[in-house]
């Protein structure tokens, strides 16, 4: 009933009232289309966040976000994990073994990304657009490199680094036995090392060693060397154009 009814209800009325006085001050203050997509996109990216935690209420009681599996209660809930960031409620049922957890305000994180995106699209937009030494170019990759980084470390790592020993293991397993093709044979799973920087996640087999999070990593990698070249072209083209000035 809350996560069917209430929620999206309270999100309605909440995105009526938004749009009342979003309407109010882009009439008043008249700002242009990036500032009105930024304010749009950070108000979208709100709401979002506070549907997913069905407005607090996954912090005080989960229990009742979940709800119940069917009217019979022939899927009893066994438990509950709550993710601040990226907001996730996760109900673990007595059948979750086969079909995995029930994620009942996936709606409100999906929703979150979008405004987050279109929120950050629009400052770009604008950083991008300002008078500025440096070509826009360099400071479009100077922008964008480290927001790919956070894409592909949120997307990415901070989900693997999220999984329980469990699933670990089964991740393990899973790399081990990947094309499809490969034979099946017994592997043993003898270590499973953790690191957050730079982010890993190291499965020791009897045989040979792999690290499940290698493409993210070489994705920060490249992302970072790029910031760095993109900054050093930003500064090198804003020293040039300030000698190059006419001294008066």
């Amino acid at each position: 009933m809350l996560v069917f009814y209430a929620v999206p209800l309270v999100s309605l009325f909440l995105f009526a009232a938004g749009s009342v006085a979003y309407l109010l001050w882009a009439a008043r203050r008249r700002p242009s289309r990036q500032v009105r997509w930024a304010v749009a996109g950070a108000c979208v990216a709100v709401l979002g966040y506070a549907g997913a935690v069905a407005y607090g209420l996954a912090f005080t009681d989960p229990v009742q976000v979940c709800g119940q599996k069917t009217l019979d209660n022939d899927f009893p809930l066994v438990r509950v994990s709550v993710d601040v960031f990226p907001p996730d409620v996760a109900c673990y049922w007595t059948d979750s073994g086969t079909y995995g957890p029930s994620h009942p305000t996936v709606l409100g994180t999906w929703v979150m990304w979008a405004g987050a995106g279109v929120l950050v699209v629009a400052l770009s937009v604008i950083l991008i657009g300002r008078k500025s030494r440096a070509s826009r170019w360099v400071r479009a990759g100077a922008i964008w490199s480290p927001l790919a980084a956070a894409m592909i470390w949120v997307i990415g790592v901070g989900p693997a680094m999220e999984l329980s020993r469990t699933e670990l293991y089964d991740e393990c397993l899973h790399h081990k036995t990947v094309p499809p093709e490969t034979k099946l044979i017994r592997i043993d799973v003898q270590d499973i090392e953790r690191t957050v920087l730079p982010p890993s996640l190291t499965c020791t087999y009897s045989d040979s060693k792999a690290d499940l999070l290698a493409p993210e990593q070489t994705g920060l990698l490249g992302c970072g060397v790029a910031f760095v070249a993109f900054a050093g072209v930003a500064l090198s083209q804003a020293a040039r154009a300030g000698r190059s000035r006419p001294r008066t």
